[in-house]
């Protein structure tokens, strides 16, 4: 089993997203429904990270950044087999440029 660490970044990732969806879309159900699916994810990276696709980019790939898709949403992990942790690295919608912000450092 690994351990799911969610790093700061996505974490602020997700409360901006729920709050967004919350108060400026006023939709408190797809709120709940996108944090039920969140938490649906960490669960299942604790158990089967590795199958979840490697991000489609070339260099993404090649630092070992995947995708697990929420709904309209992915979530950017790494899996660290030497600590046995997947680290969440950052949510963003799936329409969103994320690749530069990936590239750049997460």
């Amino acid at each position: 089993m690994y351990r799911v660490v969610i790093s700061p970044s996505a974490n602020a990732d997700l409360f901006n997203v729920l709050n967004y969806i919350t108060y400026q879309l006023a939709n408190a159900q797809a709120a709940a429904k996108l944090a039920d699916g969140i938490e649906r994810c960490y669960a299942d990276l604790e158990e089967f990270p590795a199958a979840h696709e490697l991000c489609r980019d070339s260099v993404l790939a090649r630092m070992g950044y995947r995708r697990y898709p929420v709904g309209n949403y992915l979530v950017i992990f790494r899996i660290v087999e030497e600590t046995q942790e997947v680290r969440v690295l950052h949510i963003f919608h799936a329409l969103q440029n994320y690749l530069e912000t990936l590239k750049g450092g997460a």
